[in-house]
C-alpha cells in the first residue's frame, strides 16, 4: 500500500501543515502576554490573582486550535480529490490520513504540554496569565493536558473529516439537513436552559462530571466520527 505517498501529500507543504499553526500560536501568546503586562501594571499584584483565575476559560488557544480543527475538513475537501486523481485508492487514503491525524494530534498535544509546563513553572510567564493552562486543554496535571489535547484535536479532525465526506456523498442536501438539525438542537438546549429548572440542574450536574468521564465523551465523539468517515469514504464522490 502507498501509505507513504498519502502522508507526503498531506505534509508536503510544511508551512501550512506545521508553520502557520505555530505562527498563530506565537502571535496569540504574545498578545496575551501584552495584555497580562498591562493588567499587572495598572492593577498591581491584586489584579494578577484575579486575572489568573479568570483566564481558565481564556479562548486565545483557539488561535492554534482553529487551524487544527479545520485540518479534518481540508483533508477531505482538498486532498481527497487530489489523491484519487493521482491514482491512490480510497483505502490507502483513509489509512494514510488516519496516521497523519494521529501524528498531528500527538505533535500539537506535545507542544501544548510543554507550553503548559513552562507556563506553570514560571507563574504564567511571570505575569499570572493563562494560555496553555485552560479548560480547553486541561487544567490538571501535565499528563492530563497531554491526553486531553490529543483527544480533542484528534476527535475534531475525525468529525470534520466525517462531515466533509458526508457532503461528498450527498452534496447540498446533507448540508441543509446538517445545519437544520444543528439549529434545532441549539434552540432546544437554549429553550431548556431558559424554561426548565430540571434541565438546568441536569446541565449543572453534567458540568460536575469527573475529568475521566469527559475524556470518555470526547473519545466517543471521535470514535463516531471515525466510524462515519471510514464508512462513507468508500463511496464518497470527489467534488
Amino acid at each position: 500500500m502507498r501509505i507513504r505517498n498519502v502522508v507526503q501529500l498531506h505534509t508536503v507543504n510544511r508551512m501550512q501543515f506545521f508553520g502557520w499553526p505555530l505562527v498563530f500560536m506565537t502571535l496569540s501568546l504574545a498578545l496575551v502576554l501584552v495584555i497580562g503586562g498591562l493588567v499587572l501594571g495598572v492593577g498591581g499584584p491584586d489584579a494578577r490573582e484575579g486575572m489568573h483565575n479568570g483566564m481558565q476559560w481564556n479562548g486565545a488557544i483557539f488561535a492554534v486550535l482553529g487551524p487544527l480543527i479545520g485540518f479534518g475538513f481540508t483533508a477531505m475537501g482538498q486532498y481527497f480529490p487530489l489523491a484519487l486523481g493521482l491514482g491512490l485508492t480510497r483505502r490507502e487514503f483513509a489509512v494514510g490520513t488516519s496516521l497523519v491525524f494521529v501524528g498531528y494530534a500527538a505533535f500539537f498535544a506535545t507542544v501544548f504540554t510543554i507550553g503548559k509546563a513552562i507556563e506553570s513553572a514560571t507563574g504564567g510567564f511571570g505575569l499570572g496569565i493563562r494560555f496553555f493552562d485552560t479548560y480547553y486543554t486541561g487544567v490538571g496535571a501535565w499528563w492530563q493536558t497531554a491526553i486531553q489535547s490529543f483527544l480533542v484535536i484528534l476527535a475534531v479532525m475525525l468529525v470534520g473529516a466525517a462531515i466533509t465526506t458526508a457532503f461528498h456523498r450527498w452534496g447540498q442536501s446533507f448540508l441543509w439537513a446538517f445545519w437544520l438539525t444543528l439549529a434545532v438542537i441549539v434552540v432546544a438546549i437554549a429553550g431548556g436552559l431558559i424554561l426548565s429548572e430540571p434541565f438546568r440542574e441536569l446541565v449543572g450536574q453534567l458540568g460536575q462530571l469527573p475529568w475521566i468521564a469527559w475524556m470518555g465523551v470526547v473519545a466517543g465523539f471521535g470514535a463516531i466520527g471515525a466510524a462515519v468517515w471510514l464508512t462513507l469514504v468508500r463511496r464518497a464522490q470527489a467534488r
